[in-house]
C-alpha cells in the first residue's frame, strides 16, 4: 500500500467519524446507531487496507 493510499484511508476514516460524531452530538442519530455506525466504518476502512495491501502484491 502507497504512502497515498493509507492517507487517503486515513482521511475517509477521521471524516467518517468525525461526522458520525457530529450527528450523534446534535442528536440525529441514537447512542445505539452511533455505535453500530463507529463498528461498520473500522470494518469498511479495514476492509480497503486489505484491498489496497491486495492490490499491491499483485
Amino acid at each position: 500500500m502507497t504512502n497515498q493510499q493509507k492517507r487517503s484511508i486515513m482521511a475517509e476514516e477521521i471524516w467518517l467519524n468525525y461526522y458520525n460524531n457530529y450527528l450523534y452530538e446534535h442528536k440525529v442519530i441514537t447512542e445505539r446507531e452511533h455505535t453500530k455506525m463507529c463498528n461498520e466504518i473500522a470494518i469498511h476502512c479495514d476492509r480497503k487496507r486489505k484491498r489496497a495491501e491486495k492490490d499491491r502484491e499483485r
